[in-house]
């Protein structure tokens, strides 16, 4: 355990809830978790714990007792079959939940080891790989971060998170450089995005958030001003889109410090606005090799040398410009996600011959995957129908999935698409999954008086798109092109637009929906007659005139 952890001017370790935990209340809990960990007789234990108080005692204690820690990242039943290893915290299948019955007062032999900390995170084949840090590495870490940011925090402001301890960033940025600063940390995640609206307004305060979090806080419905003030706000984990910074900028009342990194590198850059380029942490070189990619050297990696990372970069003045990965590692809700990992245990599953993966970004990230189908795949197609095979292929990942990087979205083809060159590139695969612009027609009918058209009103409509997220909304102008559409098509109007009349929008059109569109063409007029309506009544009409003069 490092002397200096917690800081000697650290009255206050954390807060749970309005309860303060003082610092003396740690030396006696990781005094009797030391004890605990000693009848273990390892020297490597796996620690999963949700409280973070509870998690920086195990911690600490375990490196009294000089054992690595290993911090998984889950408890999936992948993650507990690949460790080995006595689990210890608040978690199923522990060996140690607790140190309340810890004997006291017995002398502690020599530590087993050099203590140490080992996370995890997914390599380029999607195998998780795992990482060691030593001490030493941690602490210079924490230093740059109090060289870097630590004049903008007050002593006593309290660490708030959104992001759980269990990897790197949250485990630096809320449990160890807290503890080496002399800031205390609230025990509790927030979980959701209305938590910021419950935070006091009284205190000094930092938010250590997900680009996830912040990128949902503009879009929580009306609720007031936060009453919560920040001297500091960070993201990091993936990429913060620039109109997402400025909105939960706004809301927040506190710019936002993105921290650009990784498991393997630690922290490499920071910057303040997203427009500006890469600032490079304290002690961290950076360079580009002969492929223009990132790499990296600093007091934070194992050895002196440079480490090359999977990011394209340009180097400017000695600030970063990121341009993109180079490898399949994707971050979905800032979970490293290997598309290459799907792809291969979807081509393990009975039903699968060909499976690709890749991300669509929309609303949110979500992984899609196009499959070709095994003759079985076919077969359970046929019988059971798209939406239980689409549960059966997720049932079949989800032992070595997290859930947020399941895949979303299925489409099931007799061969991979591919271009003139015999390879199926990523824009493809992306226009299976384009959205369509269409309604589909339910019915068709035609008489003397016109056309009428059922239509079904699909939710996965592009039109449905950002227009209005609470509340879809089908736009008016989709409504009158669609009606401008199938005029022409059935009625051969070759005329130029000219205008509309008596246009009307009574009632609005939501996902989900069946209207009827009814079409009448007045040839002497040039002129288009459109209403829509359903059960609920009439919802738009107007006429629109071809060729001449709409006055």
């Amino acid at each position: 355990m490092p002397d200096s952890w917690p800081s000697p001017d650290h009255p206050v370790i954390a807060w749970r809830g309005d309860t303060p935990i003082s610092r003396d209340t740690l030396r006696a809990d990781v005094n009797a978790a030391t004890h605990a960990l000693a009848a273990l007789d390892a020297t490597n234990v796996a620690l999963f714990d949700t409280d973070t108080y509870r998690f920086a005692v195990w911690l600490l204690a375990a490196w009294r007792n000089g054992l690595t820690v290993t911090v998984p990242g889950d408890t999936l039943p992948a993650t507990h079959a690949a460790l080995t290893l006595p689990w210890i915290g608040e978690t199923p299948g522990s060996v140690l939940h607790d140190w309340a019955h810890a004997p006291a007062g017995d002398a502690l032999g020599q530590p087993c080891g050099t203590p140490s900390l080992r996370v995890f995170t997914s390599g380029s084949t999607g195998a998780p790989s795992s990482i060691a840090k030593t001490l030493d590495q941690l602490r210079n870490e924490t230093d740059a971060l109090e060289a870097a940011f630590g004049a903008a925090i007050p002593q006593d402001a309290r660490i708030v998170a959104t992001v759980p301890h269990q990897h790197l960033y949250g485990l630096l940025f809320r449990v160890l450089w807290p503890l080496a600063a002399g800031r205390a940390f609230d025990c509790d995640t927030l979980a959701y995005p209305e938590s910021v609206w419950s935070l006091p307004a009284r205190r000094a305060q930092v938010l250590v958030a997900s680009p996830a979090i912040l990128k949902r806080i503009p879009t929580v419905p009306d609720r007031g001003a936060i009453a919560a003030r920040f001297d500091a706000v960070f993201s990091s984990g993936g990429p913060l889109p620039p109109d997402a910074n400025l909105a939960a900028r706004a809301l927040l009342g506190s710019r936002i410090t993105e921290v650009y990194g990784s498991s393997e590198t630690g922290g490499i850059a920071h910057r303040h606005d997203p427009q500006d380029a890469w600032t490079p942490q304290p002690g961290v070189e950076i360079a580009l090799d002969d492929d223009g990619l990132l790499q990296v050297r600093s007091p934070f990696l194992a050895t002196d040398g440079w480490l090359a990372t999977n990011d394209r970069a340009a180097i400017n003045d000695g600030r970063l410009t990121l341009l993109g990965r180079a490898d399949r590692i994707v971050k979905v809700e800032e979970k490293r996600v290997s598309l290459s990992r799907i792809e291969q245990l979807l081509a393990g599953c009975n039903e699968v011959d060909t499976a690709r993966t890749l991300l669509l970004s929309r609303q949110r990230d979500e992984v899609a995957a196009v499959v070709v189908l095994s003759a079985a795949g076919c077969a359970a197609l046929a019988r059971d129908g798209k939406a239980s095979l689409d549960r059966r292929l997720r049932d079949a990942l989800a032992g070595d999935i997290e859930r947020v990087g399941l895949p979303r979205r299925w489409r099931y083809v007799a061969a991979l698409p591919q271009n003139d060159m015999g390879k199926t590139p990523e824009s493809l695969l992306a226009a299976l999954f384009a959205p369509p612009t269409e309604p589909e027609i339910v019915t068709e009918t035609r008489d003397e008086h016109g056309l009428t058209l059922t239509l079904s009103i699909s939710p996965h409509l592009a039109h449905f798109d950002g227009h209005f997220d609470q509340t879809p909304v089908l736009p008016g102008v989709a409504q009158i092109d669609w009606a401008v559409r199938h005029g022409r098509a059935r009625f051969g109007i070759t005329g130029e637009f000219a205008g509309m009349r008596q246009l009307k929008f009574q009632r609005i059109i939501q996902p989900g929906m069946t209207v009827t569109l009814a079409l009448t063409w007045a040839a002497d007029k040039q002129q288009l007659g459109f209403a829509y309506t359903s059960d609920a009544g009439a919802h738009s009409s107007g006429k629109i005139v071809f060729g001449g003069d709409a006055a």
